[in-house]
């Protein structure tokens, strides 16, 4: 601790608090774990997460020896009978993502913790919405209820603030609080056992990126709060959605509403337009394009936060290509050392030249009190040196004291600054605070302090440059608004109301003003090690250098891009890279719920009288989920699908049963390995696969099938023997021909059979089709009735069906009396393969074989 802190060991002990005692944050804390775990290989990885939780030196001690007295694994989660493979090495390449809407068409699947909630509570919003919502889900077979408050108790929450209609900016932000506020009654349960939060809001119905009315910025925050929750609690089930309301009355946006959280399944971010569009966002890499500069010589900008840090190095760098003068704001006074400091050059020396001068006067300073004064020092003299790069650069500056929430102050400045150098060209908002903490730990008082320094300080400077003819509008925002972070929720969500704001700014200013929100990832500086810079390496985090993230604004204000606002700078902006080390057991679970008047379809795949779900429609459901859960691969298999035990709907007409569809990943890397189930909601395993997700799908191959010796079919009955299928299962148009060898023919997909009722990812129909063809093939070649019992390969070349018709042959053979297996190969009708099985495993069933 004294290392890294430059304290004199002699002024610490272990009663200590952290923050109150010593002013260690977060960063400091990883910086000083790492220093420990390096001269203590042997002990094992610790929970950064509980760490944050530890407040004095002593917690901390008693913890780390708890590790080395017990250092057994945790039990595995789902799909645990798979092993692991380790997690390959991440790209650490930095880039420039820009923020785009990208259609995310509804997965047929309910949000988890909505169907088996005890109560599901919906917040009023002032416009008679929640109750119509209840009664909506409650016809749905959800147990839901309209409050005005939320109790402590509560385990299930949509929160509809986000909808109100009277709002001004005041308005909005109050909606952040109370978001936030419930967020925090529902942490301690949704953390432990899991549960329901969702966040509905209206921007425009696609997050800040089309038009809506400009103050409902201030209240668009409430996804990122989503986000970071989704790490804190991950056992929870969290959903932002932006829908736009329109002229639409309440019925029909709980209508909506109600589709979204029983059909839209998987994607935590969901932007719902008028016309019923569902789209997600994503963060696109698109490189810069440079164009005329916006800002020139001995124009004015007016910095906040811009004396010390990052946004100093990026102004400096600005200043090489603008030569413009450089108004900097900051909370510190420019102040004279003391004698003693003036040979002192680091933190520690400063610390200890202070504290021996303060003994030779008979003064015993608090450690709190040291650090104060040398953060003041340090202070004043990297602003100092700050001033003197920009001029060095080709620029001006000059250092004003004045918090950017200081309405007068700044207006005293920009008085003062109009006199002397003129009208304000450009703003650069930079100026913001940590407080990290769990959403169940952060209080009302440091919320304030994070969200109020971003929010109220750019609406201060916006209010106070109002009349002043502004060519950049540039804010500094967080790589955290875009995905959340483990114990950064208010940061976070102060961050995405910037991110908006910028929006509704390009839009206001239209093109006469380059408005940019960058959401910086992590930087290297000062307080980055090589033990800190291994533990962002870990979670593939790449740090963004000064001198490289400098030049990036500086390209960025430069741009020739005005349409896109909104960037992300540094490594790829993924939710998962934030998590601890271990994200890569991450999880998901979706539910379905299946009856006659929600899947009539079903009626025509039944046996005895009971309905059974089909092979090909878990498949179907697997690869929704494994789509949802990692967007940014492609599904290019499932492998290895058994069907441990079969579903018949005991509840098909008697209010419907529900089934869960699981997803864990496995490995990840340039692909990704995920884990998946289909399960009851009492925990009975049905089917099981692994999904092999990867950047970029091999080409479809080309190569002929061999042909098939084959007897005609000849007028034989396709269905009504061992072919139960009924009405649009009947998918078979006609047979080629069968032999020992397999069985051809001709088949319609999901496009000719016209089963509109879902948006297929797979063609459900050719798939079900084919494996009618093996039965029929069984039939004939095995002596009797078979059942599908497991498939080793499914390969995908494309997330769309097919038109037309689709041709499947099936090479087929058996291994033993009872047991045959099948190779499938679909092609559609330009003769492409766009589909095949590999390796599906039929089992004679003893009491459907024939004399």
């Amino acid at each position: 601790m004294a290392e890294k802190t430059g304290y004199p060991a002699e002024m610490l002990n272990l009663k200590m608090n952290l923050e109150g005692d010593l002013g260690i944050d977060s960063i400091k804390r990883v910086e000083i774990l790492a220093a420990v775990q390096e001269q203590a290989p042997g002990m094992p990885e610790v929970d950064a997460a509980h760490m944050s939780t530890l407040t004095t030196l002593g917690q901390i001690v008693d913890y780390m020896q708890s590790l080395l007295g017990d250092a057994a694994p945790a039990a595995a989660p789902v799909a645990a009978q798979v092993t692991r493979a380790p997690a390959a090495a991440k790209k650490n390449n930095l880039g420039r993502y820009a923020l785009e809407l990208v259609d995310s068409p509804a997965l047929g699947l309910a949000q988890p913790a909505l169907l088996g909630a005890g109560e599901v509570l919906i917040t009023r919003s002032g416009i008679g919405l929640a109750d119509l919502l209840a009664k909506e889900l409650s016809t749905r077979g959800v147990n839901a209820t309209a409050v005005d408050s939320v109790p402590e108790n509560a385990s299930a929450v949509i929160f509809l603030g986000g909808l109100r209609t009277d709002v001004d900016v005041d308005g909005a932000i109050a909606v952040q609080r109370e978001a936030f506020a419930i967020a925090r009654i529902l942490a301690p349960t949704l953390t432990k056992t899991g549960g329901l939060f969702v966040t509905v809001q209206d921007t425009g119905g696609a997050f800040g990126t089309t038009s809506f009315a400009p103050e409902r910025a201030y209240l668009a925050g409430l996804p990122a709060l989503v986000k970071t929750a989704a790490q804190e609690w991950p056992l929870a089930s969290l959903k932002a959605i932006d829908i736009a309301c329109g002229d639409r009355d309440a019925s029909a946006l709980a209508s909506a509403l109600a589709d979204e959280l029983l059909l839209g399944g998987g994607g935590i971010e969901v932007g719902l337009s008028m016309d019923g569009t569902r789209r997600s966002p994503r963060s696109i890499a698109v490189p810069v394009d440079k164009g005329e500069a916006r800002v020139g010589k001995d124009d004015v900008v007016l910095v906040s936060g811009g004396g010390r840090g990052v946004t100093a190095s990026c102004v400096i760098e600005w200043a090489r290509d603008t030569g413009a003068r450089f108004v900097l704001l900051g909370r510190s006074s420019l102040a004279d050392e003391p004698e003693c400091c003036a040979e002192a050059t680091t933190d520690a020396e400063l610390k200890r030249a202070l504290l021996t001068d303060a003994q030779s006067k008979g003064e015993k300073p608090s450690p709190a009190a040291l650090g104060k004064t040398v953060r003041s020092i340090l202070a004043s003299r990297e602003i100092r040196q700050t001033i003197s790069a920009i001029e060095a650069a080709g620029g001006s500056a000059r250092y004003r004291s004045a918090s950017v929430t200081d309405a007068a102050a700044i207006t005293k400045v920009l008085e003062e600054t109009r006199g002397d150098w003129g009208p304000i060209r450009g703003l650069i908002h930079g100026a913001g605070v940590l407080a990290d903490r769990k959403i169940a730990d952060q209080t009302d008082a440091q919320f304030d302090m994070v969200f109020d320094t971003k929010i109220e300080g750019l609406r201060v400077l916006l209010g106070a440059l109002a009349e002043d003819p502004l060519a950049v509008i540039c804010l500094f925002s967080s790589v955290s608004a875009r995905c959340g972070n483990n114990g950064q929720s208010t940061y976070a969500m102060a961050n995405e109301v910037l991110n908006k704001i910028a929006w509704a700014e390009s839009r206001a200013r239209g093109g006469d003003v380059l408005v940019k929100s960058m959401g910086w990832g992590p930087w290297e500086g000062g307080m980055v090690n090589p033990q800190l810079r291994a533990h962002f390496e870990k979670l593939g985090v790449p740090m963004i250098p000064l001198d490289v993230g400098a030049r990036m604004l500086a390209d960025e204000l430069h741009g020739a891009q005005p349409g896109q606002v909104e960037i992300v700078l540094g490594g790829e902006p993924r939710p998962e890279a934030l998590l601890v080390v271990g994200s890569e057991s991450r999880s998901l679970n979706l539910e379905v719920a299946l009856s006659r008047e929600t899947h009539a379809y079903l009626a025509g795949h039944s046996i005895g009288g009971k309905v059974v779900v089909p092979v090909a429609l878990a498949l179907e459901w697997f690869s929704r989920v494994a789509s949802t859960f990692r967007p940014d691969l492609h599904l290019e298999s499932v492998k290895d699908l058994s069907v441990l035990k079969g579903i018949q709907l005991q509840e098909f007409d008697r209010g419907g049963d529900r089934l869960v569809i699981s997803c864990q990943q496995l490995s990840n890397g340039h692909g990704a390995l995920l884990g998946l189930e289909l399960k009851s909601t009492s925990g009975t395993v049905h089917y099981r696969a692994q999904a092999q997700m990867v950047e970029n799908r091999a080409p479809t191959p080309t190569e002929e099938a061999p042909s098939l010796s084959l007897t005609d079919w000849g007028g034989a009955p396709i269905y009504g023997d061992v072919l139960f299928h009924k009405d649009e299962f009947q998918v078979i148009q006609n047979l080629d021909g069968v032999g020992d060898e397999g069985i051809s023919g001709t088949l319609n997909g999901v496009d000719k059979a016209e089963w509109g009722w879902e948006r297929w990812n797979t063609d459900v129909a050719a798939m079900d089709g084919g494996l009618q063809l093996i039965l029929l093939w069984a039939r004939d070649t095995m002596g009797g009735a078979v059942l599908p019992m497991g498939i080793g390969e499914v390969r995908m070349s494309s997330d769309i069906p097919p038109e037309g018709s689709i041709q499947c042959v099936a090479h087929c053979r058996t291994s033993s009396k009872n047991r045959g297996v099948a190779d499938v190969v679909f092609h559609n009708e330009a003769g492409d393969r766009f589909a095949e099985f590999k390796d599906v495993e039929v089992i004679l069933r003893p009491d459907k074989t024939k004399a």
